[in-house]
């Protein structure tokens, strides 16, 4: 048996849903012509790009080709068609796709369930089911995703050229990575945290190593030293990390 894809224009969308799901492009894979019917009407009057792909054939050719092309936001995969192959359909469109996979079977099969899960499905919804539940369904996996990715942003501390990833304390400067040790790194995020503000070297050496500064040790001065080397190397603006003589270091936010 082919394959054939079927794309059907947004013609009917909501203006209360352009902003969030516009853009979201939704992938029918199945067999099942009522719920294809049903998913392609309710997906474009809600405001999403929906095209459906009737294979017989796990992974063919056609569907490789419109993944890398079209890169959907979200597979709904109707296990179902691939007959004996099942759960190795998710696999595989796994291994090309790291959107979101909802896997839909009429077989309530706890093992299944589980499996689909292991090998990479996002969610796994029983047959029949209405499709106005399945959107709803597919509108809640966006708004986690989405939820997901602001946590991911806000956990980012961005200030000009500047990107600070605390939690795997990564550093980027104009997009391209640069490698600090965990001192350097602690040092740039609290000055990146307080931008526009004196740090002094009481702050810093209280907060960084845990001690009282005496007044004569340099440690501090030296590290400073060396990671500026490193950010300006990078493509880091010199005065970008700014020496106040007498009271301590500040982060300048410099927009040009």
């Amino acid at each position: 048996m082919g394959s054939s894809i079927e794309l059907v224009e947004n013609t009917q969308t909501l203006e209360t849903n352009l902003n969030n799901q516009l853009q979201q492009k939704l992938l029918l894979i199945e067999n099942d012509h009522y719920l294809s019917k049903a998913f392609m009407t309710n997906g474009n009057q809600l405001g999403y790009q929906t095209t459906k792909i009737c294979t017989g054939e796990v992974l063919s050719q056609e569907l490789k080709s419109y993944l890398v092309e079209n890169r959907p936001n979200m597979i709904v995969v109707d296990i179902g068609f691939a007959e004996n192959m099942q759960l190795l359909i998710v696999r595989d469109l796994r291994a090309l796709f790291d959107g979101l996979i909802v896997v839909v079977s009429s077989k309530n099969c706890e093992q299944e369930h589980v499996d689909a899960f292991t090998i990479g499905a996002d969610d796994y919804l029983l047959k029949p089911i209405d499709s106005r539940i399945l959107m709803m369904r597919i509108a809640a996996l966006f708004r986690r995703q989405k939820s997901l990715v602001n946590q991911v942003e806000l956990a980012s501390l961005s200030i000009g050229d500047v990107c600070l990833q605390p939690k795997s304390q990564k550093c980027f400067i104009n997009g391209e990575g640069v490698k600090l040790t965990t001192f350097e790194f602690n040092l740039l995020k609290s000055l990146v945290e307080h931008q526009g503000k004196i740090l002094s070297r009481d702050q810093l050496y209280s907060t960084l190593l845990g001690r009282v500064y005496n007044g004569v040790e340099r440690t501090l001065d030296v590290r400073m030293s060396q990671l500026r080397e490193k950010l300006t190397l990078a493509g880091m603006k010199k005065n970008q990390i700014e020496t106040v003589w007498g009271q301590g270091y500040m982060f300048n936010n410099l927009t040009s």
